[in-house]
């Protein structure tokens, strides 16, 4: 195998165990949810995990086209049946804690979808830039979608232990959010430039 391969098919690896190990933690989170009250919350988690059940099947796909060798798999496989018990242990029973975790490794995915696509271009590969711009595509509107669940998520949770929690605090903490991200953001990028 070239080293072009080489590169690529450790990083489709790499990616490959990321979202099957979300997978994997979203199918148990579902299943808690399915007889709770977070109706938004569990549609927007079965959602993610069609993505990524589509996902590990085009990247599967893609790391046989690049040439992979079994060890680069086998690691990937032997690194997510141990990441699973783990993880599974680690349950949190609230669901902001769990939405506040799956946000953040939704944000590793798509940042090593971004890592991917561009190693893609800059390898002239151009059918795993295609693929792993379209993955970060489908799950970028995920990341928003669950900062925006979790204001009025952490209120209801509150007003369970604290009966005097006011839970319309949710859509000014939902505004003052999204105010942060779009303006702040903006400025402090331009000033990195």
């Amino acid at each position: 195998m070239n080293l072009n391969n080489e590169i690529l098919a450790q990083q489709i690896s790499e990616q490959i165990a990321l979202e099957e190990h979300l997978s994997y933690i979203l199918e148990d989170q579902i299943d808690n949810l399915s007889e709770l009250d977070y109706s938004d919350a569990r549609s927007t988690l079965v959602n993610i995990k069609e993505k990524l059940d589509t996902h590990y099947v085009s990247l599967n796909k893609l790391l046989n086209e690049v040439e992979a060798n079994s060890d680069i798999k086998s690691l990937t496989k032997n690194g997510i049946s141990h990441s699973k018990s783990f993880e599974k242990d680690q349950f949190h029973s609230k669901i902001s804690r769990m939405l506040r975790d799956d946000y953040t490794a939704l944000n590793q995915i798509t940042m090593c979808n971004s890592y991917l696509h561009t190693t893609g271009l800059a390898l002239n590969s151009s059918n795993v830039a295609s693929i792993a711009l379209s993955h970060l595509q489908d799950l970028a509107p995920f990341v928003v979608k669950i900062g925006e669940l979790v204001p009025n998520i952490i209120t209801k949770e509150l007003k369970l232990e604290y009966p005097e929690c006011d839970q319309t605090i949710a859509e000014i903490a939902l505004k003052n959010i999204k105010e942060a991200w779009k303006k702040k953001t903006i400025l402090e990028v331009q000033k990195l430039e």
